[in-house]
């Protein structure tokens, strides 16, 4: 159950008219947990529920930078300015509002992204970049507790619901990484990033196997020759992000 804000969040974010910046509470790593899309508009879907195009998803903020691995451009130098606080499942329903429609309603409930309903008051950031095209540039973060944190990042209709990170994590492939040898898979297994990608990949897979028919001998060879593909990069971390993220791409558009 989302719960409102913790005490060392709330007292950094009181409604100020000037850009400020991001709070310390708000600072550190963190983990795409969930992707919440609106299950009565699915026609306007851009991503799946849980898609692995953004789920396991890396996301790092500081004074610097708020910086997500998905291959979209970082949020330079950012700040932000406290909106109105608000109950959540008003902010949400005027934020992902629908396009006017005869049978369903124009505003969401929480319920309809899949996140438990809550009738908390929350203190909503809006973020503002160098430059200003970075996606983050307006985007909204919501913290619902000490740990976890909910946005919107480029303004498309769905929800990222991530987790705060707290010290060094277990490393989880697709694979068991004890089992690694190839210099692939041990570069994987040294890398939190690197894993999720992994596993992104892994699910893209099972997702585009259960749409192939009579295609999915043909499906099974070509992932086995990338595979392959993958593995030519070695220990080289970029090549190995870009090589997954592309296929992740590939396999959740078949």
């Amino acid at each position: 159950m989302l719960r409102l804000l913790g005490s060392s969040i709330a007292c950094c974010v009181l409604v100020q008219a000037a850009a400020a910046q991001v709070p310390t509470a708000l600072q550190g790593h963190w983990e795409v947990v969930q992707v919440a899309v609106d299950h009565r508009d699915q026609p306007h879907w851009q991503y799946f529920p849980d898609d692995p195009r953004l789920l396991g998803r890396q996301l790092d903020v500081d004074d610097a930078g708020i910086r997500l691995d998905d291959g979209s451009h970082p949020c330079a130098d950012p700040a932000v300015t406290a909106l109105p606080v608000v109950k959540l499942q008003r902010f949400i329903g005027e934020r992902l509002a629908r396009p006017e429609s005869f049978d369903t309603p124009v505003q969401p409930t929480l319920a309809d992204f899949g996140i438990p309903p809550d009738n908390a008051s929350v203190s909503p950031l809006e973020v503002h970049c160098t430059p200003d095209s970075s996606p983050w540039n307006g985007a909204w973060l919501v913290a619902t507790s000490d740990d976890r944190l909910l946005t919107n990042y480029d303004g498309s209709g769905y929800v990222l619901v991530l987790r705060k990170v707290e010290g060094r994590q277990p490393v989880r492939a697709s694979f068991a990484c004890a089992k690694a040898k190839r210099p692939a898979e041990q570069t994987l297994c040294a890398s939190a990033t690197l894993a999720a990608y992994d596993r992104s990949v892994a699910a893209a897979y099972r997702f585009a196997l259960e749409r192939a028919g009579d295609d999915a001998p043909a499906l099974r060879q070509a992932q086995r020759q990338w595979v392959a593909s993958r593995d030519a990069c070695g220990t080289d971390a970029q090549c190995l992000a870009d090589s997954m993220r592309d296929r992740t791409e590939e396999l959740m558009q078949q």
